[in-house]
């Protein structure tokens, strides 16, 4: 008897349609956590689960237990009711937060640490002011970090007819300051644009800088621009095309292999369809090019997607979601089918709208080691009645795979076919890095009945569907590309229930 559960048990391992058991625990839910609640998910802090919340200029730390019970809510009464932007970077006991505001004609950018019991740890510290009126009538703060959250850049951008005042600080993670510079660069703000700026465990800073051609959705020159530690100079490295157009890029920073991999989309032609995707390798010591390549998509993937009857346009809505790295040198390409239409009169194309990555992982001990900042999706609160008439949709996803020269090794496709109106808090997709495999939640729709599916990607391309995920309990909709992973099996996805906003621990 012993011996035959034993054969069942493992004819169940071995199967492709493997079964796997998620607990799903809710939070409490608090009545003035209604739908126009702005949050994000700052993780898991030696048990406490912190979620930051903003409510009518009320700043809060929630902290849950394991079981999602309430255990404090913190005032943060040190940030301003004015704080017009916010931004976290988390470690495992504390973590920081960047905020900045305007009051009369000055702004200022503060910061402030604290522990997982939502304590400040020190005081509050005055990072930047900058007085409007001499040089522009605008200024921008922004934050990030490196991957070892060892190197924290604030960089602050004016500009002004054809002059853009760029000003760059790094700190180490307890804020002192390393390094300061400032760079007043020229550029034709009518076909010229910068790309955000991004960190390496170095503390090098890398961006780029494009030129859009006569149509402005089209760049046809790339260069990236790069400032060592406690070095003034600004490098410069300019990236050949091939005579081809291409999207934004993306940068993502290979650490481990001391590489800056570009990639983007690319075209032949003004009005054309996507061909393919274009990648360069950037030394990370001398900023040169160590190799690029085009890789044209096979017209087998294009005959695998959703409601393509028209193969030539297969890909002209994918979007760059995430590049995952590999330790050889390799990587992963993540795309998602996006484009929003309107629900009544013409359409509108609008494939440029919604370019970030956007999804968080969690390090773990694997073959494949990812990082992003905290690019992993935007509430957008309900009381915002511009998109009423905005039908979004979120398709198919397709993953390609390259080795170290940049050669595609394989793709994989995992169908789906989601729209909301309104909102898309509900739609597109969660990744959560399992060592092995790579995790997809999304919602799909079954009887007019939201399910939670989870699909996993394994190395060698194969999707493994594994059980929708069920709860207990009915009236919770999960907002799954809102989620965040919290530990090595472990994920909070926001929801809603009834008019209010809630959090669902899902153990795996």
């Amino acid at each position: 008897m012993k011996a035959g559960r034993f054969i069942v048990a493992l004819i169940c391992m071995c199967s492709s349609a493997v079964v796997k058991a998620q607990n799903i625990t809710y939070s409490e839910i608090e009545k003035a956590d209604g739908r126009n609640l702005n949050f994000e998910i700052l993780g898991n802090f030696s048990g406490n689960y912190l979620v930051y919340k903003n409510l009518n200029k009320r700043q809060d730390i929630t902290i849950y237990n394991n079981d999602m019970t309430i255990k404090d809510n913190i005032k943060l009464d040190f940030i301003s009711d004015k704080t017009n932007n916010i931004d976290f970077v988390t470690y495992p006991n504390a973590f920081i937060m960047v905020w900045q505001f305007q009051k009369g004609n000055v702004f200022y950018c503060k910061a402030a640490k604290m522990d997982g019991n939502g304590q400040l740890i020190g005081t509050v510290q005055d990072l930047d002011t900058t007085k409007l009126g001499f040089f522009s009538n605008s200024v921008y703060y922004h934050f990030t970090w490196s991957e070892d959250k060892k190197k924290l850049l604030l960089y602050k951008t004016q500009n002004k007819n054809d002059d853009f005042n760029l000003t760059t600080k790094v700190y180490n993670d307890q804020l002192i300051l390393l390094d300061s510079s400032r760079k007043l660069l020229s550029y034709n703000n009518r076909r010229e644009d910068f790309g955000e700026l991004q960190i390496d465990n170095a503390g090098n800073i890398i961006f780029f800088k494009v030129k859009e051609n006569a149509r402005e959705e089209y760049i046809n020159t790339l260069a990236l621009h790069f400032k060592k530690l406690y070095n003034d100079t600004l490098f410069t490295t300019a990236i050949p095309l091939d005579d081809r157009l291409i999207q934004e890029p993306n940068i993502k920073i290979d650490n481990l292999n001391a590489h800056y991999v570009i990639n983007t989309f690319l075209y032949k032609k003004n009005n054309g369809n996507v061909e393919g995707l274009f990648t360069a390798v950037i030394n990370q010591s001398n900023f040169t090019i160590e190799n690029k390549a085009i890789n044209i998509f096979d017209d087998s993937v294009r005959s695998k997607l959703s409601g393509k009857p028209d193969w030539r346009s297969a890909f002209d809505d994918f979007q760059l979601r995430n590049i995952i790295l590999r330790k050889d040198g390799g990587f992963i390409a993540i795309t998602e089918e996006y484009y929003r239409r309107r629900r009544f009169g013409s359409g509108f194309d609008d494939r440029y709208y919604y370019r970030n990555p956007y999804n968080q992982f969690y390090a773990s001990p694997s073959d494949y080691y990812l990082y992003n900042r905290g690019y992993y999706g935007y509430y957008r609160p309900y009381n915002d009645g511009s998109n009423r008439d905005i039908i979004y949709n979120y398709n198919d996803v397709i993953n390609f795979s390259f080795n170290k020269n940049l050669q595609m090794q394989w793709n994989s496709i995992i169908n789906k076919t989601t729209s909301d109106v309104e909102t898309d808090n509900f739609l597109s997709f969660a990744n959560m890095n399992a060592g092995a495999e790579i995790y997809f939640l999304f919602l799909q729709k079954d009887n007019n009945r939201q399910i939670l599916s989870c699909q996993a990607l394994q190395a060698d391309g194969t999707i493994i569907r594994y059980a929708t995920l069920k709860s207990r309990e009915n009236g919770y909709n999960f907002m799954p590309r809102l989620a965040r992973q919290t530990g090595y099996r472990q994920m909070i996805v926001p929801c809603t229930v009834r008019n209010n906003i809630a959090f669902a621990k899902i153990d795996f």
